[in-house]
């Protein structure tokens, strides 16, 4: 007879050893091989598809030094050890590619070190202290610390990560860097400087060009002996880049007699091109009696232009070789200024509303002055990009070497500068249209307040810009959106008799005009909205995506902005001459009505939406043609139609469109309804991080937009694991295993017996209990 009792102890001991063994092996080969399995749901400690892509492209080590206050205020106690958690998860999941040290600076000595962190871009952190626990509560002062991530990689300048913080209340959700976002602020510093740093050999840069490189040489023929050998190697050197890749490079040598003029004739054009000299020899010129008459004056030329785009009119020059001697440091200095010339610029197109009068004269070929002027100004001064003003009427056509093209308030458009929009749309441009709905006049003089109300106005949308739009499935609303949350209110100008001077104080209105982007609105993993909850929105409007039409189109739509949670359009009294109470309560039933299908009444000036109004959204892929798919005509640019049919582009190519309701987020006009803290703290860095969002995103392409933005927020990393803590953790997983077969076995042991009783009473065998 068979003893099932023990075989079945030996099949459950086998099971368990056999078991334990292999979770031992498992967890040996991951501590050897850096692998671990990630449980949580957020993937919280598993790098990004696009981080890991990026890394295993490095080709040289990511180093991290965190600089972090020794004393942090109360509430960061545990900033150090949050970020130190983070930067170990990182440089483990990197496959040891990161690596990061930690400098703790103590008050001591920070003193004596803040100049020298400066230096490095390194600032204070810095904590307002409010009156309560909501964020846009009264502000009682500010607190600074050091926390600050310096990153280095390769031979660029190294970036800095400033304003750390690790998620300890509502407030931080808001915080551009956080500890649960250093994974892609890291990802992004090292992206930026590899684009820095990495360089193609020249061969393959030449053959990476659409169009050939244009070299021309002008050489005094014949040289001076002294700098007979300078001319032989610079001839060599451009004969050896001309031989590279010949089908790249068009050269040619342009021979100077003595009596040659300035003024030459550049072989690729039409043009002309003033030469400069990089010597001159001074003879005396005798008469038949020895006295001098003249000076002859013999210029010495070795002059290389270099001319990287055809179709651009920029050109660089290399007027002297005088300090190089040989022929590989000549080739050196000429291929250092085509790499200079062919590598991927910022520059930033800027389309303006018409010129603002009370901004005074606009300047002799310069941008109109408005309140977007300014932010151009902006982020060519501080940001580093590369800024242009667009004059499509002027220059008939948008240059094709910008990383995107912003246009402000699109809806007022002409025709012919829509239709040049689309084209550059259509060859794989990038543009953004922050469509202007409302505007007012919130500088309220005494005599010019009526009843304690502010007019707006409805900003005019072009028919051609709104069936343009419709085309591609966007469509805009009409209604002025109301939040609770918002800022920006009207103010008085007022006179201070002491000084003779006007003065600005903010009027105490209850309703306010810039509904402010929660967290929650946003989309949080879209790099587009990193770092822009608390933004400001002026006269926000709703814009409307028709989804069937954005598919029939095969476009990709991504929202960033949705607005959440009791938002509200303004219902004018008199829709002809609209005017909002500045005493509006948005919380008060007899002026709003809070339910969206109910018909308001005749006392009601806002009403709750049915809906998360749209406010912001991406559109990418192959756009349309409208004036194609209509079958129009060229528009002209006298605002006529021409008869010229309209014509698909020759080589249509994946474009991105961004289309937001709210231009006024930077708009200098409306600073003044704003205190000088949220300026400082809100309007301006958030502005601004959305500006630089959509810049970068469509510099770096899909590197950058591959790269997982976690924004939201993650659950705080608790504590340091001590070794001990490690080994009981261990111990209990390898143990689990046979336990949790012991429990089972123990069930099925049970279940047998019972069935055994029962079998055995039915028989007779045993009495029942």
């Amino acid at each position: 007879m068979v003893n099932r009792k023990r075989n079945f102890t030996l099949h459950f001991y086998l099971m368990a050893a056999l078991t334990t063994l292999a979770l031992g092996s498992v967890n040996y080969l991951g501590m050897e091989f850096r692998t671990r399995l990630d449980l949580t749901s957020d993937k919280r400690f598993t790098l990004s598809e696009g981080t890991q892509r990026l890394f295993e492209k490095l080709t040289e080590p990511i180093n991290v030094t965190y600089y972090v206050d020794e004393e942090p205020p109360a509430k960061r106690i545990n900033l150090e050890r949050d970020v130190r958690d983070k930067l170990g998860e990182l440089a483990v999941s990197s496959g040891g590619k990161l690596q990061y040290r930690i400098e703790r600076i103590g008050n001591e000595e920070a003193s004596t070190k803040r100049e020298e962190l400066e230096k490095k871009g390194i600032t204070d952190t810095v904590d307002v202290l409010t009156s309560g626990t909501d964020e846009r509560s009264e502000m009682r002062g500010v607190q600074g610390y050091f926390s600050s991530i310096e990153v280095s990689y390769g031979t660029a300048k190294p970036k800095v990560i400033n304003g750390i913080v690790n998620l300890v209340d509502k407030a931080d959700e808001a915080r551009e860097h956080r500890v649960d976002t250093l994974e892609f602020d890291i990802a992004f510093a090292v992206l930026s400087l590899r684009n820095d740093t990495q360089r193609p050999s020249f061969e393959r840069l030449l053959k990476t060009r659409d169009k050939p490189v244009r070299l021309a040489l002008y050489i005094s023929d014949p040289m001076g002996d002294q700098y007979k050998p300078l001319a032989e190697n610079l001839e060599k050197a451009l004969d050896e880049i001309s031989r590279q890749v010949p089908a790249k490079v068009n050269y040619q040598r342009i021979a100077l007699g003595e009596d040659a003029q300035a003024l030459q004739k550049y072989p690729f054009g039409d043009g002309a091109i003033r030469v400069q000299p990089f010597d001159v020899k001074r003879e005396l010129v005798m008469d038949s009696d020895g006295n001098p008459t003249d000076v002859k004056v013999t210029p010495y030329i070795a002059a290389v232009i270099i001319q990287t785009d055809p179709e651009a009119d920029q050109f660089q020059a290399i007027w002297s070789f005088k300090d190089q001697q040989s022929v590989a440091d000549m080739r050196k200095v000429i291929e250092d200024q085509i790499w200079e010339g062919t590598r991927s610029r910022s520059r930033v197109g800027f389309v303006l509303p018409p010129h603002d009068p009370r901004y005074g004269q606009q300047p002799p070929n310069g941008p109109p002055l408005n309140g977007y002027t300014p932010l151009m100004q902006y982020m060519h001064d501080a940001l580093d990009y590369e800024t242009v003003y667009v004059d499509i009427k002027k220059e008939k056509r948008i240059p094709r070497d910008l990383a995107c093209l912003l246009v402000m308030e699109p809806n007022i458009l002409s025709e012919r500068e829509l239709y040049e929009i689309e084209r550059y749309l259509n060859e794989g441009g990038n543009v953004v249209l922050l469509v202007q709905g409302w505007e007012a006049d919130l500088g309220l003089m005494p005599d010019s307040m009526t009843n304690g109300q502010a007019a707006i106005n409805k900003v005019d949308i072009d028919p051609t810009f709104e069936e343009w739009a419709k085309h591609l499935g966007v469509e805009f609303g009409q209604d002025l959106l109301l939040r609770s949350n918002a800022i920006l209110q009207p103010w008085q100008i007022s006179f201070d008799r002491n000084t003779g001077r006007q003065r600005a104080s903010l009027y105490p209105s209850t309703i306010k005009f810039a509904p402010v982007v929660e967290p929650e609105d946003l989309n949080q993993s879209s790099v587009f909205t990193r770092g822009v909850a608390g933004m400001p929105l002026p006269f926000l409007i709703e814009e409307k995506v028709n989804a069937d039409r954005v598919r029939e189109l095969e476009l990709e739509q991504t929202e960033l902005i949705r607005m959440k949670d009791d938002v509200f359009k303004f219902i004018p009294e008199d829709p002809t001459q609209p005017k909002v109470p500045l005493k509006l309560n948005l919380k008060s039933p007899a002026e709003v009505q809070v339910e969206p299908k109910t018909t308001p009444g005749k006392d009601i000036r806002a009403q709750k939406l049915d809906h998360d109004p749209l406010i912001a959204t991406l559109l990418r892929g192959q756009f349309p043609s409208f004036w194609v798919d209509e079958g129009r005509k060229v528009p002209g640019w006298d605002g006529q139609q021409t008869t010229e049919t309209a014509m698909p582009v020759l080589n249509p190519q994946k474009g991105n469109l961004l289309v937001m309701s709210s231009a006024a987020s930077l708009n200098v006009n409306y600073f003044t309804g704003y205190s000088q803290v949220e300026q400082q703290k809100v309007v301006i860095p958030r502005g601004i991080n959305f500006y630089r969002n959509t810049v970068e995103a469509f510099i770096y392409g899909d590197d950058l937009v591959s790269l997982r933005a976690r924004t939201g927020v993650a659950p705080r990393i608790v504590g340091p694991v001590e070794d001990s803590t490690r080994a009981m953790w261990f111990m209990f997983c390898i143990a689990g295993a046979p336990l949790l077969l012991l429990m089972f076995a123990g069930l099925r042991s049970f279940i047998r017996t019972r069935e055994r009783d029962d079998y055995e009473i039915s028989l007779g065998i045993r009495e029942s209990k």
